[in-house]
């Protein structure tokens, strides 16, 4: 199993690195893992010159991947050895490859950074915002790739038949999920409220890490009937009207079953029913 693991997840870095080079025209593109001790090594790469970086273990905090692992933000400096925003331990080995602008950018499955992805050049030029909005967008493709492959995991090493549960999505409803989980990424990435971006990250988990809920959870007649009004779109006195009560009881059978469902609003509430089967 663990052998299959790493296999799939490698692969899946390997196709994001030659898809960004592809993209961007960037000579050089890396991915460095996050092992136990929070310390980076580079595993996989694409366009390097030398061996100065291939393998190299880089301690906590020091660096540009360093940095991003601790800001849990994309990172990029255009002139290296003398950017002051991030440490230098690693400066011998950036100047034996001849690298001179680097955008680093962190992998997040789960809540937890797994990696960095990379892309550098051996010329001194500045990589602008459209280079770093490509790197958070393969970024983020990469961390979908990884999640369905921990997912996939997770029901193979369950009981037989699991896979059948639920429907399985086709291709473009997929590339919707990516390309919305995506966009919430970037987004979070630009805001300056941690709060707020921590909000935002809970809801990216959550397209791949659905919140858990027990299969014995029973909803009366009542309340899926107001789950269904409100999987419409109907306000409580739309739902009310629709079901010949008034919008307080309305209320009530939401705030039953929210509870039941360990949901925060009434469309995760929704949301969690489908999950359980009992929305379609």
């Amino acid at each position: 199993m663990d052998s299959q693991r790493i296999k799939d997840d490698d692969e899946a870095v390997r196709a994001a690195l030659t898809s960004l080079k592809t993209a961007t025209g960037i000579p050089v593109t890396m991915y460095a893992t996050l092992l136990p001790d929070n310390r980076l090594q580079i595993t996989q790469w694409v366009g390097l010159r030398t061996p100065a970086l291939q393998n190299i273990i880089i301690e906590p905090g020091s660096g540009v991947g360093g940095r991003v692992v601790t800001t849990r933000r994309p990172v990029g400096v255009s002139d290296y050895t003398r950017a002051n925003i991030i440490s230098h331990e690693n400066d011998r080995a950036i100047q034996d490859e001849g690298l001179h602008s680097i955008v680093a950018v962190p992998v997040i499955v789960n809540r937890e950074i797994r990696g960095v992805l990379y892309v550098g050049v051996h010329s001194p030029v500045r990589l602008g915002d459209k280079v770093i909005e490509e790197v958070t967008m393969t970024a983020r493709t990469l961390e979908q790739d990884l999640a369905v492959n921990s997912a996939l995991r997770r029901v193979e090493g369950g009981k037989p038949g699991a896979a059948k549960s639920g429907r399985v999505m086709n291709g473009a409803e997929w590339e919707q999920v990516r390309s919305t989980h995506s966009k919430l990424r970037m987004l979070a990435n630009r805001v300056e409220d941690e709060l707020l971006r921590k909000e935002l990250e809970q809801l990216c988990d959550q397209m791949v890490s659905p919140v858990r809920v027990k299969q014995s959870t029973k909803l009366s007649a009542r309340e899926l009937d107001v789950l269904s009004c409100v999987a419409l779109g109907h306000t409580n006195v739309e739902a009310a009207e629709e079901m010949g009560i008034g919008a307080e009881t309305v209320k009530s059978y939401l705030r039953s079953v929210m509870r039941k469902l360990g949901a925060h609003t009434r469309y995760e509430a929704v949301n969690a029913a489908r999950r359980i089967g009992a929305l379609p």
